[in-house]
């Protein structure tokens, strides 16, 4: 297949407004699957089924609406017409489409049009100086709209400076012919009354109104036998005009309008189509120059620069910070034209870097002959902003407190815990809405149905400057953080249970607001500073449990100040799982470090010291992912002396289990089987059922590397039945892994092959990359042991397995102890002497170039080869 069918059904989405994790929900697909199916790279395989579904909802979705558009897929996609029945294409939703493509008018010469009589012109459009770039796709479907015989009213809906203007001029230049009375321009930047709109629209007509007749009766009178297009732009301050909209779609059916706002009309007629910023590159994502000039945003940056600097060019040196400043300025046409004029005196490292301290400052400076809002960014914003009532200007500059995105649920807590007792309590609900109407903040999709918001980049710093002006920032930074410490640990008991994958999820949307709230607190904690919070002693999430702890559960939750010191001490130590689970163990570390390198007055609480206590045992644990076993032996036993300090069973519990992690690392088994004991104990008279099963877990894992075969199979059994009794597939997952690696030691190789496989599918089903990772370790070894099909093949398998796991390895920061271990390498050794080294290594090295989707299937192909 080619590349041209995945380009082509992204563009499609795009233009009409659905995502792929919509699309994926249609396939029944993983959203991540199927970005993988539909990347630039062609390896994941895109099966017959997910064409025919693919073409359907597009289809269904109006996404496609001719034929011939179907057929150009089927195409693409190396499969003929055949792939649906004739039975099917005369069935919606294929039937609706169109038998053939609408013949695109050829647009008329400007012959002198100034010295024609009235009736003889065909347009008013002002001449284009410059080429419209980025916009072909979407040019096509506006002109497509523009020629359903259903659609009448268009409205082109975006943010200031998203190039509505300059993208409507280029398709109506195209539609000239196809009105009998031509394309009429009507700009209405000017207009700030409603009661004007006609009169503008009869002036750009060059039509009179009679005396004693209201404008509006004559536009309406002259409108209604004429065949012709009217663009309205800037619509956004005269929207009480609808009205007029009404009168004139309703009075002469051979009309049709196309508007440009930056606030939707709502009107039942419209057509809402949305103008998104230009395709930007990812910045993570290393392009030679002819690849980033296929996105618009970099083709519009290099096109503008040069036309200020004609020796400017796009090369590898600067083509990874043009991707960045791309990027900066959110994809905005207008942004873009402001900074790529900066190239006269800024080489593009310069440019970046002041774009980096202060967006709105630099992009200033637009040319002379565009409106004045058009000069700088901040006017083109301002000019939105001034559209708002001053209680939507309030809350558009609060949610620019979040960082990339935020919940509903996020913006409603906002609302309800931040209204001052002068202010009006809003809805948010109807308060987003009002403000994506007004193209301030996008509602994305997201998976598992939750409903969330952002906005650009350049909005959210000018949202800031006036929050800095006119509101609390310290006190909104606070609740801020302190709303995401709240998620984190909910989130942290929650990947323990049946909720685990949608609060994977919700943590993975917040990632950003995290590292925030971390910022915040650590610059708070080095200034000695509190995070206060406004009492909500209702607020049913205080009296939630926090995992780990009696003491912080008790006393730690429903405070309304906290010591920052404390607080990013519990966020770094609550966000632990979550990091591991997601292979984000260097950032894990980094956050973890720097809570623990704040220094501990004498006087310090027991809140404190049991957040401290709880961050030591989760540091340890990622000490011991490093296989720097010495180091965490040193952060468990503190934390130790500090829970038994506390007198907090649980979370002596738990430290007591990562002290036995650490004994199991370093072959001290008798240590790591007194120290579940002592663990178990602690929990006697406590319920904590996920930390008792860990125990037995790792009881278990103790017997078994002592001989005690049965006792470890009884112990991973009783741990299995409560892990299943709680919903964490996770520590299943774990718990069938290590088993799984256990059986080798009984030279069980087939049944250990069982049930690695049995854990790398629920790990891969789950994404949990640190089991996975793990788990395909132990998985090269059990497979070049067992010898099957034959020894040789056995051998290139545990070969290609191995070279699979060191690239995981080292993309999420493991070294784990099996690395270094002497008998398990003395057992790798082995296995790799029954080949030569050029075939071993030939192996390894395409191990290290398979997907994770090819890893899992060489581990279905062992696992069927049993």
């Amino acid at each position: 297949m080619s590349n041209g069918f995945r380009a082509s059904v992204k563009e499609y989405l795009k233009s009409s407004g659905y995502s792929q994790i919509q699309l994926a929900h249609e396939l029944g697909l993983n959203a991540k699957v199927l970005s993988r199916k539909l990347g630039s790279d062609g390896k994941a395989l895109i099966t017959h089924r997910e064409i025919r579904v693919i073409i359907t909802t597009l289809a269904r979705w109006h996404a496609i609406t001719t034929r011939e558009e179907a057929h150009h897929l089927l195409e693409e996609a190396e499969v003929g017409a055949s792939l649906f029945s004739q039975q099917e294409w005369d069935t919606p939703p294929l039937s609706t489409l169109t038998t053939t493509l609408a013949n695109k008018p050829e647009a008329v010469p400007p012959s002198d049009l100034a010295n024609q009589p009235l009736q003889t012109r065909r347009h008013n459009l002002p001449t284009l100086t410059t080429r419209l770039i980025g916009r072909g796709w979407t040019a096509h479907r506006l002109q497509q709209l523009i020629g359903r015989d259903d659609i009448r009213l268009i409205t082109l809906i975006g943010t200031g400076g998203s190039g509505k203007t300059r993208l409507a001029l280029s398709v109506a230049r195209e539609q000239i012919s196809a009105f009998e009375q031509g394309v009429w321009f009507v700009p209405l930047a000017g207009v700030n009354n409603p009661a004007l709109v006609p009169v503008s629209i009869l002036q750009a007509l060059d039509i009179p109104s009679p005396p004693g007749f209201a404008p509006s009766r004559s536009l309406i009178t002259y409108l209604e036998q004429k065949q012709l297009l009217l663009i309205l732009d800037n619509f956004e301050q005269v929207g009480g005009a609808t009205e007029v909209i009404e009168e004139i779609l309703a009075a002469a059916p051979g009309v049709k309008i196309l508007i440009t706002s930056r606030v939707a009309l709502r009107m039942y007629e419209e057509h809402a189509f949305s103008v998104p910023p230009l395709d930007v590159p990812d910045p993570a994502v290393s392009l030679v120059p002819n690849e980033l000039l296929h996105y618009g945003a970099v083709q519009l940056f290099v096109e503008r620069a040069q036309a200020v600097k004609p020796d400017f060019a796009l090369t590898e040196a600067n083509a990874a910070t043009i991707t960045r400043i791309c990027a900066r300025v959110d994809g905005l046409p207008l942004a873009l034209e402001l900074a790529a004029a900066r190239i006269r005196i800024l080489p593009p490292s310069s440019l970046l870097g002041r774009l980096e301290q202060a967006r709105l400052t630099i992009l200033t400076g637009g040319a002379k002959n565009l409106p004045g809002r058009h000069h700088t960014l901040r006017n083109a914003i301002t000019w939105s902003y001034d559209l708002l009532s001053p209680l939507e200007q309030r809350w558009f500059c609060r949610l620019g407190i979040f960082i990339g995105s935020w919940s509903l649920e996020a913006a409603e807590a906002l609302m309800q815990e931040m209204v001052g007792e002068d202010q009006e309590v809003v809805s948010a609900v109807d308060m987003l809405e009002q403000l994506a109407d007004n193209s301030l903040i996008v509602q994305i999709p997201y998976d598992y149905g939750l409903a969330r918001f952002t906005m650009l980049e350049t909005l959210r710093e000018y949202a800031l400057e006036q929050l800095d002006k006119h509101d609390n920032v310290t006190c909104l930074r606070n609740w801020h953080a302190c709303y995401y410490l709240r998620k984190a640990e909910t989130g942290e008991q929650a990947l323990r249970g049946p909720q685990q994958l949608v609060w994977l999820a919700r943590l993975s949307a917040d990632r950003d607001n995290f590292r925030a709230a971390l910022e915040w607190s650590l610059q708070r904690a080095k200034d000695g500073l509190k995070i206060n919070t406004l009492p909500r002693p209702d607020r049913p999430q205080d009296q939630q449990s926090v995992a780990g702890s009696r003491i912080l559960s008790s006393k730690g939750r429903a405070r309304t100040d906290l010591q920052a010191h404390e607080f990013h001490l519990r966020l770094a130590a609550a966000l632990r799982p979550y990091w591991e689970w997601q292979g984000y163990l260097t950032e894990a570390r980094h956050w973890l470090a720097s809570a623990l390198a704040l220094p501990v007055a004498d006087d310090a609480g027991e809140t404190l010291l049991a957040a401290r206590a709880k961050a030591l045992s989760e540091a340890a644990r990622l000490s011991s992912l490093e296989n720097n076993q010495e180091r965490a032996k040193e952060l468990v036993e503190e934390s130790i002396v500090l829970w038994q300090r506390l007198d907090d069973p649980e979370g002596l519990a738990g430290a007591l289990l990562h002290r036995a992690w650490v004994a199991l690392a370093t072959s001290d088994y008798e240590t790591g089987r007194a120290a579940c004991q002592e663990g178990l104990d602690q929990l006697a008279h406590t319920d904590a059922p996920w930390l008792r099963a860990q125990l037995l877990f790792y009881l278990g894992a103790a017997a078994g590397f002592m001989g005690e075969f049965r006792r470890m199979e009884a112990l991973y059994g009783q741990s299995l039945e409560l892990f299943e009794q709680l919903g964490d597939i996770s520590a299943t997952a774990d718990v069938l892994k290590d088993h799984g690696a256990m059986l080798i030691l009984e030279s069980r190789f087939a049944d250990s092959i069982r049930l690695l496989s049995k854990s790398l599918e629920l790990c891969y089903r789950i994404q949990q990359k640190q089991y996975l990772t793990t788990g395909l370790c132990w998985l090269s070894i059990a497979a070049g042991l067992h010898g099957k099909p034959d020894e040789t093949q056995a051998t290139l398998y545990s070969a290609q397995i191995k070279g699979a796991v060191e690239v995981l390895m080292g993309s999420i920061g493991l070294n784990s102890w099996a690395e270094t271990h002497p008998f398990i390498q003395a057992v790798e050794q082995y296995i790799r002497s029954r080949i030569d080294e050029e075939s071993w290594e030939a192996a390894r090295n395409v191990g290290r170039s398979l997907t994770i989707e090819q890893i899992m299937d060489l581990v279905r192909t062992i696992g069927e080869g049993l």
